[in-house]
């Protein structure tokens, strides 16, 4: 009976160090320990694929950024089935950048992640016409076709645009439509829903005359793309967190600085873009980055998430009691700025 004791304890103890082994090896392999120099290997989801749009992690990591922070960065492509915010808080990657609109969203559902970095301090969503159609402002949306894109943040910006104009939903027609912008084109639409920082800017590079709405003309500024990580990663590793902020502040005011470099970065990284396109859109980006704000690039306000969240709960449904002040935090943007230069 003795020996029948004995031997059950000895089994316990060696699954519980198995446990604790495999344990510990997970999280080697995630965020593996610096020693001699050598740099930790982390990773990062765009919440597309690389461009103009992404270009602060792209010069971060090509300009040696990441490098010089001793931090060796794995930047991946996001998409539909390639979710940031999904592979993040599932541990895949470390960071991530998704809008402001799905991390509240995630956050309300319970997905404990939090907004670091500001990536672009107003949302580029708007819509697009052609230039003969001479609808040049929302209320010319009346009677015409307007394309949709279910699912995404264009929706509830146009809802709230409507009800801010005072304007019925049902006075106009809402047509599916995918990323693409042809159906303006063809006539399938009078209306198109874009990114100002994509869409127009390839269409006017091909001589396309088009016109543009922008929501933010209307009192319409929600908040954009943010850079995001695991509520556990700030709490287990917040020097880990701090370079990184480091090195992604240093890249994003590179490329606002210094656009054409900053683009030969990414065509670097990416050789088949075409940079007369990146360069147009990077453009096209600075002044989202910017905001209109005196603010350092990247850092984010109270007031500007409580719009953001007051918004989705009239039009996305958003739970009111989402807590802004849990969702996103300042802290390294700010000692970012004191050390970087």
């Amino acid at each position: 009976m003795q020996q029948t004791n004995k031997l059950t304890y000895t089994l316990i103890i060696m699954i519980t160090a198995v446990v604790l082994i495999t344990g510990c090896n997970q999280n080697d392999k995630l965020i593996p320990t610096t020693k001699n120099g050598l740099t930790q290997k982390v990773s990062t989801r765009l919440k597309w694929l690389p461009g103009a749009t992404y270009i602060g992690s792209i010069v971060a990591k090509e300009a040696g950024y990441f490098k010089t922070q001793g931090l060796e960065v794995e930047i991946f492509p996001g998409g539909f089935e390639a979710d940031p915010i999904k592979l993040v808080a599932a541990g895949s990657n470390d960071f991530g950048i998704t809008g402001a609109e799905q991390l509240l969203q995630a956050r309300a559902n319970g997905v404990p992640i939090v907004a670091i970095f500001m990536e672009l301090r107003y949302s580029p969503a708007g819509w697009m016409t052609l230039k003969s159609s001479a609808i040049t402002k929302p209320q010319d949306f009346i009677g015409k076709k307007v394309g949709a894109q279910y699912g995404t943040n264009i929706e509830p910006t146009l809802d709230a645009l409507l009800a801010k104009l005072n304007i019925n939903p049902k006075d106009l027609t809402r047509i599916p439509v995918k990323y693409d912008i042809s159906p303006l084109f063809s006539g399938q639409v009078d209306v198109l829903p874009v990114y100002l920082n994509g869409q127009p800017v390839q269409a006017r590079l091909e001589g396309k005359a088009i016109n543009t709405i922008d929501p933010s003309d209307y009192g319409i500024r929600l908040y954009g793309n943010v850079c995001f990580t695991r509520e556990t990663m700030i709490r287990e590793h917040p020097e880990l967190v701090q370079r990184f902020v480091n090195a992604l502040t240093k890249g994003w005011n590179f490329a606002v600085t210094n656009p054409d470099e900053a683009v030969s970065f990414l065509i670097k990284a990416v050789p088949k873009s075409n940079k007369n396109l990146e360069l147009a859109v990077l453009k096209a980006t600075i002044p989202f980055v910017k905001g209109g704000s005196n603010d350092p690039i990247g850092k984010m306000s109270t007031a500007q998430w409580e719009e953001t969240r007051d918004f989705m709960i009239n039009y996305s449904g958003l739970s009111s009691a989402t807590d802004i002040e849990v969702a996103y935090t300042n802290e390294f943007v700010n000692k970012a700025q004191q050390t970087v230069k």
